[in-house]
C-alpha cells in the first residue's frame, strides 16, 4: 500500500489493492451523500460495501500470506523504534517547512486507514445482515463515526502523498 522499496507487488495483488482503494473510496463519497440526504444511493452504497468486504478481506489474506504482503505488513505497523523515528522527522519536516522524502508517516496512516476500514466494513455488513440495528442505533452510529474517520484518513494519505512527492522533487534538484 505504500511506496517503500521492497520486493513489487504482483498484478493480482495490485488489482486488489486498486478495488480496495475504488470501493471503500466510493464509501466515503456515497456515505457523505446519503448523510446529505441522497438517500436513493443507499442500495449502490451497501453493494459496494459487500465488494469493500472482499476486497478488504483480499488484502488480508496477501499481507498475511506472502512473504512481500508481510514485509509490507511491517511496514504499515511497524513495531522498529527507527520506523517511529522515520515518521516522527516526516512530522517535524512538514511542521518546519522542510520536506522529507520518506514515506514513513504515509505508511502508518494507510495501516490506520486499512484497520478503521476494516472495522467499518463489517459493522456495515452487521448493518445489512442482520435485525441488529433496531436493536442497536448505536451500530449505525459508531458505523457513521468509522466513516469519518476514514475520510480524514483519505485526504491525510492525499495531502501526505503530495508532500513526499515535492521532498523528492526537492531531493532530485539538489543533484
Amino acid at each position: 500500500m505504500s511506496a517503500i522499496p521492497r520486493e513489487r507487488r504482483s498484478a493480482w495483488s495490485l488489482a486488489i489493492l486498486m478495488g480496495l482503494v475504488i470501493t471503500v473510496t466510493l464509501q466515503i463519497f456515497t456515505g457523505i451523500a446519503m448523510a446529505s440526504g441522497w438517500m436513493s444511493l443507499l442500495s449502490f452504497h451497501v453493494e459496494d460495501g459487500m465488494a469493500a468486504a472482499l476486497f478488504i478481506l483480499l488484502e488480508w489474506l496477501w499481507l498475511a500470506g506472502t512473504r512481500p504482503g508481510r514485509g509490507t505488513l511491517r511496514h504499515l505497523f511497524p513495531m522498529a523504534a527507527q520506523r517511529w523515528h522515520a515518521a516522527g522527522r516526516q512530522l517535524q519536516g512538514i511542521f518546519l517547512g522542510r520536506p522529507i522524502p520518506t514515506p514513513a508517516l504515509n505508511t502508518i496512516v494507510e495501516g490506520a486507514f486499512l484497520l478503521i476500514a476494516t472495522m467499518a466494513v463489517l459493522l456495515g455488513l452487521l448493518l445489512v445482515f442482520t435485525a441488529l440495528p433496531a436493536r442497536f442505533p448505536l451500530l449505525l452510529a459508531s458505523h457513521r463515526a468509522l466513516a469519518g474517520i476514514l475520510a480524514l484518513l483519505w485526504i491525510i494519505h492525499l495531502l501526505l502523498a503530495f508532500y513526499t512527492a515535492l521532498g523528492r522533487r526537492a531531493e532530485a534538484r539538489k543533484c
